[in-house]
């Protein structure tokens, strides 16, 4: 498989927690005070948020430096310290995270996905 085609399928993961995340958002409630207060809530929307990271992960240097629009660095730093932060949860920041960038993250793979 070519790099660009695994780029591409990484973005394809992306794009399948963006529509998880929803999902989530959906069914909790699109409330920051629903979060905040609602473990499960943070839970599901962190497996997602940790997912996306991964993929962020997987795709090429060569196609992150092609598109330094996007914070892919951020992106998985919000992955590590999710897995490694252990009990330093931030519902503040990992709804800022759900709210500010992951819109921007979905309509870029959106554009550049090709299904």
């Amino acid at each position: 498989m070519k790099q660009a085609e695994r780029d591409n399928d990484q973005l394809g993961v992306i794009l399948r927690y963006c529509d998880r995340l929803d999902a989530s958002l959906e069914r909790f409630g699109r409330s920051f005070d629903t979060f905040e207060a609602d473990i499960p809530f943070q839970d599901s929307c962190s497996l997602c948020l940790i997912q996306i990271g991964e993929a962020v992960a997987r795709l090429s240097n060569e196609f992150k430096e092609r598109h330094p629009e996007i914070e892919w660095r951020r992106i998985y730093g919000m992955r590590c310290h999710l897995v490694h932060g252990y009990e330093m949860f931030d519902a503040e920041i990992a709804w800022d995270a759900i709210e500010s960038n992951i819109p921007a993250l979905r309509a870029f793979c959106e554009e550049h996905f090709i299904a």
